[in-house]
């Protein structure tokens, strides 16, 4: 991971997303890796989620990592997923409250305040981050840049209230983009600021290949996990109830291979950027032009270096 960050810095990349969303690794120990080995570029959590951390340890956290590289440090939050929650004991119960709740005390930790907040989720008493080496005991610290997860409406729209940049969901058509970057403006606007303020960030599968065909095929097989594990994605895409319905239960009973086939081209095409180099940066253009200030490039198996190297 710290490799593939220095080549994507050498190539011209502005950032660097870690996310946590699978039980995989950690997103804090190779954000903090890779902001030590690189000097430009931005390093941020596309997401982690706002029931395995209290607010307090997440704001100290990151205020560490604005430690290691001032101003590089994005702090991407979410909901996360009760498939992954689940597993660990984990009750997804009311995800947007709790990520209101979170996002209210966690700026204010980060700034130094002593925070006392009682809400349906979160409860401090005074809680403050301790700077031992100030005089009087305070800290102030700079702000450090929050990014949502938003897949669905109501999200979006806590994003357009409070938030630095959204981080739209991966397999989603431009459509999908324009509809919540209008959702966006009008929250922006409702709680009186620009929409300037906000970056529309989206993580977009992308699979290059020299044999285009083959392209497409790695970037159906990922499409074909992702809205088989993730019906909320799923059924944002517009795709008839039929095909997002039949395609968790091809992936139950026959895996990966029997899901992907029931994939065409065509829905590829709308939810990736695939196939030859060109193909890809063709995509890449039309989901800027959808509205898409950020795109966060997350290369198939197989594509990672090739992706870095050629879609900068």
């Amino acid at each position: 991971m710290v490799a593939l960050a220095k080549l994507a810095e050498a190539t011209g990349f502005e950032s660097v997303w870690v996310a946590e969303t699978r039980l995989t690794r950690d997103a804090i120990t190779p954000v903090a890796a890779i902001a030590l080995a690189t000097e430009r570029i931005r390093v941020g959590t596309g997401i982690v989620n706002v029931y395995t951390r209290n607010p307090v340890l997440l704001a100290l956290t990151f205020a560490t990592l604005q430690e290691l590289a001032p101003g590089r440090i994005v702090m991407g939050l979410g909901a996360g997923s009760p498939l992954v929650l689940a597993p660990q004991g984990v009750t997804f119960s009311r995800p947007l409250t709790r990520l209101r709740e979170y996002c209210s005390v966690i700026p204010r930790l980060i700034a130094g305040e002593a925070v006392t907040y009682h809400g349906a989720c979160v409860d401090l008493h005074g809680a403050r981050i301790e700077d031992v080496l100030a005089s009087d005991g305070s800290s102030a610290r700079t702000p450090i840049p929050l990014y949502l997860a938003a897949t669905g409406p109501k999200a979006v729209q806590y994003a357009g209230e409070v938030a630095d940049g959204v981080l739209l969901n991966v397999c989603l058509p431009c459509a999908h983009v324009r509809e919540r970057r209008q959702r966006l403006a009008s929250s922006a606007r409702a709680a009186g600021r620009a929409q300037s303020a906000i970056e529309v960030a989206m993580c977009i599968v992308v699979s290059p290949h020299a044999d285009a065909a083959r392209g497409r095929d790695a970037a159906r097989r990922f499409i074909a996990v992702y809205l088989s594990l993730f019906p909320n994605v799923a059924r944002e895409t517009g795709l008839e109830t039929a095909f997002v319905g039949d395609l968790p239960e091809a992936f139950a009973q026959g895996g990966v291979d029997a899901a992907a086939a029931r994939v065409p081209d065509e829905v590829v095409e709308l939810l990736s950027a695939s196939g030859s180099v060109q193909d890809c940066r063709r995509r890449l253009d039309e989901y800027r032009d959808a509205g898409v200030d950020l795109p966060i490039l997350a290369p198939v198996d197989g594509a990672l270096e090739l992706a870095i190297e050629t879609l900068a």
